[in-house]
């Protein structure tokens, strides 16, 4: 993690985003640091996606403005956010009979300079996110997990080659095992202790106590609360936006 005299990595002003008359985000802001790893966390429609989408710049908010890097991201191009951007979404599904190895190797097809270079990338993320042995099978035959892993292991190949600042994960742990979950935030950490960023969301908070330097807790379209874990994912806030009695035992909530 990285001191708070660094210069903001992410800066969002009042973003508010309109969908059938009503608001699916109202007026959210606030500021990332460089080298967090920060996890936006709260009930389902609390509009978790559709923040992690404007970070990516899939879609504009109706209101109000991300600055990235100290640049107004308003006239950014698609190549513009390619190049600092890397997102993993909630539900990646192939339609081609594509192999494990070439849906890795999708993320650096479009930027790579060097072939050699690429084909070392695309064989260590194989190894890094434990699908070597699936290389030459069809990605619509795995198992709901280890497709994860290949769109994780695609979006690190990506990470390579643009040199991404920020690293945007949907629900990245959903569908993996307790082992591979740990391998995935080992991965986070390495690029956090690299200076970049990793914005996640999930739904185990006694994950994001354990793991986020930061906290986005967002209610019906609203932040309403940010900071560290300890201090927003409290048994009484999580107990008042989730409707459950909470209680906090050691460092893990437990609700019966």
């Amino acid at each position: 993690m990285v001191t708070a005299a660094a210069a903001p990595l992410i800066e969002a002003h009042g973003l508010t985003v309109f969908r059938n008359g009503a608001d699916i985000l109202h007026d959210v802001s606030f500021t990332l640091p460089a080298g967090e790893l920060v996890m936006l966390v709260g009930p389902n429609g609390a509009g978790k996606s559709t923040l992690l989408n404007l970070i990516a710049g899939l879609a504009l908010p109706d209101r109000g403005n991300i600055v990235l890097q100290c640049q107004a991201t308003e006239a950014f191009s698609r190549a513009d956010w390619a190049a600092r951007v890397t997102l993993v979404p909630q539900l990646s599904s192939a339609g081609f009979p594509l192999t494990a190895e070439e849906v890795v190797e999708l993320g650096g097809l479009a930027h790579s300079t060097s072939v050699v270079t690429l084909r070392q990338q695309v064989q260590q993320a194989l190894h890094d996110w434990d699908i070597h042995w699936l290389a030459s099978r069809d990605i619509r035959r795995l198992s709901g997990g280890e497709q994860q892993r290949c769109q994780l292991a695609r979006s690190w190949v990506q990470m390579q080659q643009r040199d991404s600042l920020l690293w945007l994960l949907d629900e990245p742990l959903s569908a993996l095992d307790l082992r591979h979950q740990q391998q995935c935030m080992h991965k986070a950490r390495q690029l956090t202790a690299a200076g970049k960023s990793v914005v996640m969301v999930v739904h185990d908070l006694n994950l994001a106590r354990h793991f986020a330097d930061r906290v986005l807790l967002l209610s019906c379209g609203r932040l309403v609360a940010e900071g560290s874990a300890e201090a927003v994912l409290t048994a009484e806030k999580v107990s008042d936006i989730f409707m459950l009695d909470v209680r906090l035992e050691g460092n893990d909530l437990r609700w019966d």
